[in-house]
């Protein structure tokens, strides 16, 4: 009974087809190793002991970094200067003082040498328990020293040869307490007990500062793991916020090609409609005038209408090269206007952030040359140099003055909003023209130094929104 209702209960409910039941994965494992049984070789010594104290820092750890090496240093002056109180012979004095000061000379030299190596530190730890052991058989209370076993040798090793390590330092303080190497044996069973005991209360210490310091190491790694997700989910909501706006600029542009086309480019044929149906055979000459002056009127504003909306309508340079885009341009303008339009293309070609007004300010010069210069020939040149983007529109016409042009009221708007279009995207447009010589218009587009540019990937499209 229990399979049929599971049956009907799948019947009813069909699970989508493409999605499949799977079990979660199980997360991997995120406790970490201790160094009491593993050997973790990001834990030791990678150059000098003295720089590799800071792998974190106070408060995080029990003591500041830079305690550990005065730690080191202290005990081994208080073993000296303890050996040297207690009562002895003036001679073991004198053979207890210079073993530690050589212990503590060798200490200053080895803490500032490289001792990656695993031989290196071996040796450290062979020659620290000699000079310890002899010093501990002329004065036993010099083995005060050996207190920083724990501390050093927890520092230098991880795994099994930390443990060694540990366990023969603990030698060296159960012949301290002791006192001296000839009372191991009386009786022999103290000397195991004592030693068993240092070796858990030195294993213990080592690993609660190991808990501890792993707890912190893995508590910064998850805090840079979400500073760094953090500023991932910043880019990608910027991204989401540039495609929108890119998206309703589009919109936008689309929306306003439609109005014009349906509005101010209908009403224009619809008056040179108007204007073509008038029967001029019966029309005084000064009328018939005035009649073919409107004609040109309506067509020069149904072209202008046009061109409107072909230049709000977004470009498809995704899929296409400059170079190409250019070609296809040249080619078109050619073929209507028959004027001989070439592209030069110099240095090496890579997409830049205004290719898309490049192309508008391409068009746009064309425009002008089709409609003012009376030119036979159009030269386009694209010059890519180390940091700076050329592109070059040189026609053969009859040229003109570009400061006469800019002052005229019904003329010049071309080149303004040619200039606008450089200045959004970071770049500079420049005219040499002369009655008679042609004209030549240039823009310098410069290569962002960084993805953090001046212009946007579409800085063109407000301008082209806003006009």
């Amino acid at each position: 009974m229990g399979i049929a209702a599971s049956e009907n209960r799948a019947a009813l409910h069909p699970r989508p087809r493409g999605i499949t039941r799977r079990r979660n994965p199980r997360p991997p494992s995120t406790r970490p190793r201790s160094i009491l049984l593993h050997r973790i070789r990001e834990r030791e010594p990678h150059g000098r002991w003295i720089d590799c104290r800071t792998t974190l820092t106070w408060p995080d750890t029990l003591l500041p970094p830079q305690s550990e090496v005065w730690g080191l240093r202290v005990l081994t002056l208080a073993g000296l200067v303890v050996a040297q109180l207690v009562p002895a012979t003036h001679l073991h004095h004198v053979i207890g003082a210079v073993l530690m000061l050589t212990l503590m000379a060798f200490t200053e030299f080895w803490i500032r040498i490289d001792i990656t190596p695993m031989w290196r530190r071996f040796t450290v730890f062979g020659i620290t328990t000699a000079l310890l052991a002899a010093a501990i058989a002329v004065t036993p209370m010099a083995g005060i020293a050996s207190w920083a076993g724990y501390m050093l040798y927890a520092s230098l090793f991880t795994g099994p040869p930390m443990l060694l390590c540990v366990a023969g330092s603990c030698v060296l303080m159960t012949a301290t307490q002791r006192n001296g190497w000839h009372n191991l044996l009386d009786p022999w069973w103290a000397s195991i007990l004592c030693w068993a005991l240092n070796v858990v209360i030195g294993l213990a210490v080592v690993a609660v500062i190991d808990a501890r310091e792993s707890t912190l190491l893995r508590r910064r790694e998850l805090t840079d793991e979400l500073i760094a997700e953090r500023s991932r989910n910043a880019e990608l909501q910027q991204e989401l916020l540039e495609q929108a706006r890119r998206s309703g600029v589009h919109d936008e542009r689309a929306r306003l090609a439609r109005e014009l086309h349906d509005t101010v480019a209908q009403g224009f044929v619809a008056v040179v409609t108007q204007l073509q149906s008038i029967d001029e055979d019966d029309l005084a000459s000064s009328v018939r005038d005035r009649v073919e002056n409107a004609k040109a009127l309506a067509r020069e504003g149904l072209g202008e209408a046009r061109r409107a909306v072909n230049a709000l309508q977004p470009l498809p340079l995704a899929a296409r090269s400059l170079a190409t885009a250019l070609q296809e341009q040249l080619a078109l303008f050619s073929r209507r206007h028959d004027i001989a339009a070439t592209l030069r293309v110099d240095g090496s070609p890579r997409p830049l952030v205004g290719d898309d007004a490049l192309l508008r300010i391409t068009q746009e010069s064309l425009a002008n040359v089709a409609r003012h210069s009376g030119a036979t020939q159009v030269v386009t040149t694209l010059t890519y140099l180390d940091d700076t983007l050329l592109l070059d529109i040189r026609d053969n016409g009859r040229g003109f003055t570009p400061d006469e042009t800019r002052r005229c009221p019904d003329g010049g708007f071309g080149l303004t909003a040619m200039a606008e279009r450089a200045a959004l995207i970071n770049g500079t447009l420049e005219i040499e023209a002369e009655p008679g010589a042609g004209c030549v218009i240039s823009v310098a587009l410069p290569f962002p130094a960084s993805t953090d540019c001046v212009g946007t990937p579409h800085s063109a499209d407000r301008a082209e929104t806003r006009r």
